[in-house]
């Protein structure tokens, strides 16, 4: 698409989201003067913090500077789909960098996947918050058994949870792996500020994550084998998979993560239990 067509289509892109925003839908009061259902340029630019007279060019498809920042608080004020999002910033030239993290949602079907998988599976979002799981990782991890403001964060757990910790045997370089793979997606998603608040957490919390995390370790997404420990499941050998889980735009918002026996053992182990919960879900008579 040439420049020109970019700036004719940003024009009637903008105009019509706006059409298309009420007032109400914005938080904003309707007014007994206002003659059209959209919102007005000011107030779009008032959302969005933004000066009217910038805002008023940006729509006239005028040539001016726009920082990926300020585009993606006009998508916020004019209540934009991911899609319509992604479009904008195309129109625009420009990398979506500054996209809120903790607005993605898991597809309804992904709880069905790891429903049906019969070993422990689980989902992370990019800051290691746990999403979703089955009942065989819930059997292994206790989710849920731990408090405080980090407790859903699998990282924060694995460095200060005393339960967790000891599902590890090689701690080391268990969580070197974790902090390769949490190091990579914040290089990926910069302008999240959950991570600086997770790891000024744990900087303050813990002498061990300082001293490992100021390695600089990076770890792709790739399987690797790791040796755990639980009470019930006993002594595990696990292939861990981790699987990239991309939003509509192609960009990595989540990990799903898929255990699979490395020995008899651990096969072994994992049938037992998965005998023991579906035992559980039998429906008693009344």
């Amino acid at each position: 698409m040439s420049t020109s067509m970019q700036r004719t289509e940003l024009k009637a892109f903008l105009r019509a989201r706006r059409a298309a925003l009420t007032p109400e839908a914005a938080g904003l009061p309707r007014g007994p003067r206002r003659l059209t259902p959209g919102l007005r340029r000011e107030e779009v630019a008032a959302l969005a913090q933004v000066g009217v007279t910038w805002y008023t060019w940006l729509e006239q498809g005028r040539a001016i500077n726009v920082s990926a920042a300020a585009l993606a608080r006009i998508a916020r004020a004019l209540s934009l789909s991911p899609t319509d999002e992604a479009y904008l910033f195309a129109l625009m030239g420009l990398t979506r960098t500054d996209v809120p993290e903790h607005h993605f949602n898991l597809p309804p079907v992904m709880q069905e996947v790891l429903d049906l998988y019969q070993a422990p599976a689980f989902v992370l979002d990019t800051v290691f918050n746990v999403l979703a799981w089955n009942r065989m990782a819930e059997c292994l991890y206790d989710f849920g058994d731990f408090s405080g403001p980090f407790a859903d964060n699998h990282l924060w757990n694995a460095f200060m949870n005393p339960a967790r910790r000891r599902l590890y045997p090689d701690f080391e370089n268990g969580a070197l792996n974790l902090l390769g793979i949490f190091r990579m997606n914040q290089a990926a998603h910069p302008d999240d500020p959950r991570f600086h608040q997770l790891i000024e957490a744990l900087n303050a919390a813990s002498a061990e994550f300082v001293e490992l995390w100021q390695r600089c370790h990076t770890a792709p997404l790739s399987a690797i084998t790791v040796p755990f420990f639980h009470p019930e499941f006993g002594d595990l050998s696990i292939h861990s998979m981790r699987l990239p889980i991309r939003d509509s735009d192609h960009v990595d918002r989540a990990t799903a993560f898929f255990f699979a026996p490395a020995n008899a053992a651990t096969a072994a182990s994992f049938a037992r239990v998965a005998r023991r919960l579906a035992a559980e879900q039998v429906v008693q008579p009344a």
